[in-house]
């Protein structure tokens, strides 16, 4: 049965999906489903303003969605972790203080954000260049993984876990992504493990990655205008959206891909930061794409338009969220859009 579907705004221009029995939850969502074109923001402000107190958002990043609908923010211009449960219109500040710092208390800039089962909240901490942790209940971190010699760690642009408690992070300043077992600080090179460049194996300044329940690895390669896809154990990946160095407005084309999600039919998501839309493509990848968010042609912070989504996911029922699921989220650098969007 086909159903329209939703989508929610933070006025933070991202959005968010989650999937499958890699995230806290699984999904269902029809090969035939769409979602409104009119989104609805659920942090931030929606007039796209930014600001420190618990009502704004100074260009959030990243988004995570419980299997509660609990919506968690890197508010990255603010330094902190905020979360929103089911109709807040006020966050509350779970890591970070707001200024920025490598104190146990602190973070820098931070990019990329997940919740395991035992409530214990995951932070990119980017310019700090380190992965936290925070115990459920708790504002003082402890440091996972840091940049040492024996852990080579730039620049965090996105982070997910799986139901092992794996930790996934695209590592934008050497353009690969990285894997971390639980309990060990060490990462494993997934992907990007020939220098930067355009070959099949490998990235230039990836952002976002997904991992599917079969361990299969999507990353945005943003440098390259491209999706690629790693099975599991592959060092090359293969395009399946986008066209290796081609950067444009077409279907077939992307402007900076920069996150990417995965559904239970195997259909990709990916939030075309410069072409301000979310693109879908299923698994026939020489179709094209299909545009099912912000699909105006237009930049703006009107409940049909997004301006540089930075995130996307999908919450428990299916809807995007950009930066968190039902809910899309985009995000515009410059500071003129901050909220979080929801597409139902």
């Amino acid at each position: 049965m086909c159903s329209v579907l939703s989508w929610q705004r933070t006025t933070f221009n991202f959005l968010s999906l989650s999937v499958l029995p890699t995230s806290i939850y699984a999904l269902s969502i029809p090969t035939c489903a769409t979602w409104n074109q009119n989104g609805i923001t659920v942090a931030g402000n929606s007039n796209g303003s930014s600001g420190s107190d618990l009502a704004s958002l100074t260009t959030p990043a990243n988004i995570f969605v419980d299997n509660n609908y609990t919506l968690y923010i890197t508010d990255r211009g603010n330094n902190r972790i905020v979360r929103y449960h089911t109709n807040d219109t006020i966050g509350t500040v779970v890591a970070g203080n707001c200024t920025p710092g490598s104190s146990p208390s602190q973070l820098n800039s931070p990019k990329g954000v997940a919740v395991d089962q035992y409530g214990t909240i995951i932070v990119g901490d980017s310019l700090n260049y380190r992965i936290q942790r925070f115990p459920l209940g708790s504002t003082v971190g402890t440091t996972f993984a840091i940049n040492s010699t024996i852990n080579i760690l730039g620049q965090v642009r996105d982070l997910h876990i799986n139901i092992k408690n794996e930790i996934f992070v695209t590592d934008s300043d050497y353009s690969r992504v990285v894997k971390y077992y639980p309990n060990n600080g060490v990462g494993v090179i997934l992907a990007g493990n020939n220098g930067v460049g355009s070959a099949a194996n490998q990235l230039s300044n990836p952002y976002g990655n997904f991992v599917d329940g079969n361990e299969t690895l999507y990353v945005t390669d943003r440098g390259n205008n491209r999706v690629q896809m790693y099975l599991t154990g592959a060092t090359s990946g293969t395009t399946v959206a986008g066209i290796t160095g081609s950067s444009g407005s077409s279907l077939m084309q992307f402007n900076s891909p920069i996150a990417v999600i995965v559904d239970n039919n195997g259909y990709i998501y990916v939030a075309d930061y410069g072409n301000s839309r979310i693109v879908k493509w299923t698994t026939n990848y020489s179709m094209g794409g299909v545009c099912v968010v912000g699909c105006t042609g237009t930049v703006g912070a009107a409940a049909n338009q997004l301006d540089s989504p930075r995130d996307l996911k999908f919450d428990a029922a299916g809807n995007f969220r950009y930066r968190a699921a039902p809910l899309v989220a985009s995000n515009n650098d410059n500071n003129d859009h901050d909220h979080a969007i929801i597409l139902d």
